[in-house]
């Protein structure tokens, strides 16, 4: 009995000692759970916030190059509308992928799989941004040239221009010069009052005496001047300023028809010819006062000569 007490004590202080075992192990289990639990948390929270951190870079990275492709579709522009339709719409591009990663950064959300898209995006349109620089540039750099080319024409125009009209005026100018050249001129115009006697015309200033007047001059050498007949008009005007007119045949003097007195037809040979022209009015009958008489010639005063009868 005795030994059965003692071996119930034993296996009583065996089984307490196997118990605290236990529990020290469970002890030490838990322990080794929570500290793995809290190690991993702490972990997770490290990762969380790097990935935090590496969002928050990538976003200010595409936020960078964001700005930069918009300064370079600023640049590619060149003020037409027609031109720049195509950089208007890459810029709408830009929006819309500024407003998804605006959201990405607001809201939190978005991984690297957003951002990887909105970079490759981005460096699609930089690459179609510069191809349209580049094509903008070289229209831009045509159409210089192209402006250049039609100043110089227009420059090579005025000039020949200029000298076709310097031409023109040198050729009017030497033409004005030959036409001058060529007139035949008169000189020494003298008017007189006569009446005719057996012994030939005798001058008189009597209106009561005169018969017809008078006009005698001399057309000029002119070696230049077209020779043969030439026409000459003499208009003969009364104090009172009527021109006498037998019939108001006309000639044409600066444009302007005007009646003429008497017309005589002279053979001109390019040396010095005497002229004889008379008028007497329709009346045959003279006043005292002054009579003018101017003669014509190919479209130009040859000269007057005035006589005063008293």
């Amino acid at each position: 009995m005795v030994e059965n007490e003692e071996e119930k004590k034993k296996k009583r202080g065996g089984f307490l000692t196997s118990l605290l075992v236990a529990a020290i192990a469970l002890l030490l289990g838990t322990s080794v759970f929570f500290g793995w639990k809290l190690r991993n948390s702490e972990d997770q929270v490290v990762i969380k916030e790097k990935d935090n951190q590496d969002k928050n870079s990538k976003i200010s990275r595409l936020d960078a190059d964001l700005k930069t492709t918009r300064e370079l579709l600023e640049e590619a522009k060149t003020g037409e509308a027609e031109k720049d339709k195509e950089l208007i719409a890459k810029a709408e591009e830009l929006k819309v992928l500024q407003a998804k990663l605006d959201t990405y950064k607001n809201e939190g959300i978005g991984d690297i799989e957003d951002f990887r898209k909105i970079k490759a995006e981005l460096w699609r349109l930089r690459s179609e941004i510069r191809d349209l620089k580049k094509k903008n540039a070289e229209l831009l750099a045509a159409n210089e040239q192209l402006q250049s080319e039609v100043q110089q024409k227009a420059s090579k125009i005025n000039g020949l221009e200029g000298e076709a009209k310097l031409t023109a005026a040198e050729l009017a100018q030497t033409r004005a010069k030959a036409n001058l050249g060529s007139k035949v001129l008169g000189r020494d115009f003298q008017a007189e009052g006569v009446r005719q006697r057996r012994g030939g015309e005798k001058n008189t200033r009597n209106p009561r005496s005169v018969e017809k007047l008078r006009l005698t001059f001399t057309l000029n050498e002119n070696p230049i001047a077209r020779a043969g007949l030439k026409t000459v008009y003499l208009r003969a005007i009364a104090p009172d300023g009527q021109v006498f007119t037998n019939g108001g045949s006309t000639f044409t003097f600066q444009g302007e028809n005007r009646i003429y007195t008497e017309r005589a037809d002279i053979d001109y040979s390019n040396t010095d010819k005497d002229v004889f022209m008379y008028a007497s009015p329709f009346s045959n009958t003279f006043v005292t006062g002054k009579y003018t008489l101017e003669a014509y010639m190919d479209g130009y005063l040859l000269g007057t000569a005035s006589v005063e009868l008293k």
